[in-house]
C-alpha cells in the first residue's frame, strides 16, 4: 500500500478497567490480569495526503486477555457517520496501524489478532479536560470525572508526564464516571469509577 504522508492533533479521551492511574504505564501489566479499553478520539486538525481529517471523531474499543503486550487483542473503531469515504479510508488506515507512523497505532495493531470492521455511526465527542465525554449512541459511553480532595471537595490537579511516552507525554489524570460498550464477546464490558486520562496530543507519519 502507497502510504501518503499523514499528521493528526488531537483529544485522547482514555478510559480503561485498570486501578487509578494504570500499572501498564509503569511496569506492563494491568490489574487485574486483562486490559479492556475505550478512548474517544476528536481529531482537532489533520491530514492523509490531500484529506482533510477536522472534525472527524473516532472511538477505538479494544480488549486484550492479558497485558497488552501479550497480544491476542481484539478490537473496534467507531467513525463519525458524515465522514467522507475518502476520510473513513484515512482513519482506518491511521489507527489500524496500517499507516505506520507514530503514536499507539502501529504497536497496537502487532497486538491485535482480530481487529472488526468499522462502524459508521453518531458520534458524539464533548472536550473539556478532565471532564470530557464521549458517547455512540446504542453502543458505547464514557465520562470523566476529577479526583476531589475528601476533606475540601476542591479538584485535584494530578498529572501523569512520561517523557518517553509513546501514547502521550502528559496527561491529566481522573476517573470514570460512566465506562461501559454494550455487545457480546470481549468486546462488552463496563468498568465505572476506573482509572482515564485526558492529552493532547500529535502524530505522523509515515
Amino acid at each position: 500500500m502507497d502510504i501518503p504522508q499523514w499528521q493528526i492533533t488531537l483529544g485522547w479521551i482514555e478510559t480503561c478497567n485498570c486501578n487509578y492511574g494504570c500499572p501498564c504505564n509503569f511496569n506492563g501489566y494491568p490489574t487485574d490480569g486483562y486490559c479492556q479499553s475505550l478512548v474517544g478520539i476528536p481529531i482537532k486538525s489533520g491530514h492523509y495526503g490531500a484529506v482533510v481529517l477536522d472534525g472527524v471523531n473516532v472511538v477505538f474499543a479494544a480488549s486484550w486477555p492479558g497485558a497488552i503486550h501479550q497480544g491476542g487483542g481484539r478490537a473496534r473503531l467507531y467513525i463519525s457517520e458524515d465522514a467522507s469515504s475518502a476520510q473513513r479510508d484515512a482513519v482506518v488506515n491511521i489507527f489500524s496501524g496500517q499507516a505506520g507512523g507514530s503514536g499507539p497505532f502501529a504497536l497496537f495493531a502487532q497486538t491485535i489478532t482480530h481487529f472488526d470492521p468499522p462502524v459508521f455511526a453518531r458520534v458524539e465527542v464533548h472536550v473539556d479536560g478532565r471532564r470530557s465525554r464521549f458517547e455512540v449512541p446504542g453502543a458505547c459511553k464514557a465520562e470523566l470525572e476529577a479526583f476531589t480532595n475528601p476533606v475540601s471537595g476542591d479538584e485535584q490537579d494530578i498529572q501523569v508526564h512520561m517523557p518517553q511516552g509513546f501514547i502521550f507525554r502528559t496527561a491529566l489524570a481522573a476517573r470514570t464516571k460512566v465506562m461501559k460498550l454494550l455487545g457480546l464477546g470481549p468486546l462488552s464490558f463496563e468498568h465505572s469509577g476506573k482509572n482515564a486520562f485526558f492529552a493532547e496530543v500529535n502524530y505522523a507519519g509515515p
